[in-house]
């Protein structure tokens, strides 16, 4: 792994910065100082925002940029700055999925269809009998330790 070069040793890429850069640093029509770039793709190693998990892969370099410069900037600022440097679209569909994703069409059986609309009918008259019934222990108890209201 390469150090920062900056300020020597250990310290963080970014960490020079302070809270100067914000979110106006990376607003389309601003061009984003050579520094706050640096410290987005230091928050991009590891992570490509690209292909079936680039969601979650963009919260971590969020996260971790947001972390570097001292504020908390948006997905939505960071997509689209990326947006302005590479056609992400072209580069997500390029993306090899890493598991088979072959499209079939499909029709549900109709008797599964029937069975599932009979039981959705038998469970709406269960829920309407809990809502609104007493549930057997909350009648009294007669002598016998029957309730007093039989279901």
């Amino acid at each position: 792994k390469r150090r920062a070069r900056r300020g020597g040793g250990g310290e963080a890429p970014c960490s020079g910065l302070g809270p100067g850069p914000g979110p106006a640093a990376m607003e389309p029509g601003s061009q984003a100082s050579p520094e706050v770039e640096v410290c987005l793709f230091h928050a991009m190693l590891g992570h490509k925002p690209v292909g079936v998990n680039r969601h979650f892969h963009m919260i971590c370099i969020r996260d971790k940029f947001s972390q570097n410069i001292g504020r908390q900037i948006s997905s939505k600022v960071i997509w689209d700055h990326l947006s302005t440097m590479y056609d992400m679209q072209a580069l997500h569909e390029s993306e090899i999925l890493p598991f088979p994703n072959s499209e079939k069409n499909f029709i549900l059986p109709e008797e599964i269809i029937q069975e599932v609309k009979e039981g959705l009918q038998g469970h709406h008259s269960l829920l309407l009998e809990a809502v609104f019934c007493y549930p057997p222990n909350w009648y009294p108890k007669d002598s016998t330790g029957k309730t007093s209201k039989s279901r």
